[in-house]
């Protein structure tokens, strides 16, 4: 659970000319909890995603449209125990209440703001050097729709990511709220990824087993070994 950060393109230039979509994990020092970086879009777009009953954010970027803006999701790892165990229902009530103080929009919200506690306004995202890639939002106090918990890892999170990138926690850094990543439940499966029927594969976002797009990638290969190794024991007989 966390947020979409939006910051110019000359903040992420010399990072993502070397890698195009780094990743970096934050342990928290006041709640030992895990914050992460996830998909950074160098000159791309932030993005409403629709579910049934809230909204969020996403960002994406296109192959010959630039903006001059990077985003990526700064995420806040939520795992809960007993005995309240059911992360999908915690991440959709976040996702509808931070939807209900947008009023049926994500909130918008300068970094600077947030740190001083106080509401950014239009006024306000205007007068800064960052012109939003997402103006479908409500301007607002994010510390309205997340719980403390997660909004204190983000912001510390973001002022050690600043170490390492300069510039990210920038009193003009955009903040699109709410960014909510669900993960399927994991389907058991063996180690080559076949389920208890015999000769049904899963790999991928789907079933649980990957958790972005170069991971799915990766885990069909592991099926894909064992399919042609089976097949090639068929042919030798």
């Amino acid at each position: 659970v966390g947020v979409r950060v939006e910051v110019h393109n000359e903040i992420m230039q010399d990072l993502c000319s070397v890698i195009y979509d780094p990743t970096f994990f934050i342990r928290t020092t006041r709640y030992d909890d895990q914050t992460r970086t996830f998909c950074t879009n160098f000159g791309g777009f932030v993005a409403l995603e629709n579910y049934q009953d809230f909204i969020c954010v996403n960002g994406h970027a296109y192959m010959d449209r630039k903006s001059d803006n990077t985003n990526f999701a700064f995420l806040s790892k939520v795992v809960l125990n007993d005995p309240v165990e059911d992360n999908q229902a915690y991440g959709e009530s976040i996702g509808k209440l931070a939807t209900l103080i947008g009023g049926g929009k994500p909130t918008l919200q300068r970094y600077g703001d947030l740190k001083r506690g106080r509401r950014s306004t239009w006024n306000r995202v205007r007068n800064s050097y960052i012109d939003p890639t997402l103006t479908n939002v409500t301007c607002g106090d994010i510390a309205m729709a997340l719980p403390e918990r997660i909004l204190t890892n983000l912001v510390e999170g973001l002022e050690k990511l600043n170490q390492v990138v300069p510039g990210v926690s920038n009193d003009e850094t955009l903040l699109y709220a709410p960014e909510i990543k669900f993960f399927a439940t994991q389907v058991d499966t063996t180690n080559q990824l076949e389920t208890a029927i015999n000769g049904l594969f899963m790999a991928g976002d789907g079933p649980g087993v990957a958790g972005n797009i170069v991971s799915a990638t990766a885990t069909a290969l592991i099926p894909a070994k064992e399919i042609i190794r089976r097949i090639t024991e068929i042919e030798e007989k």
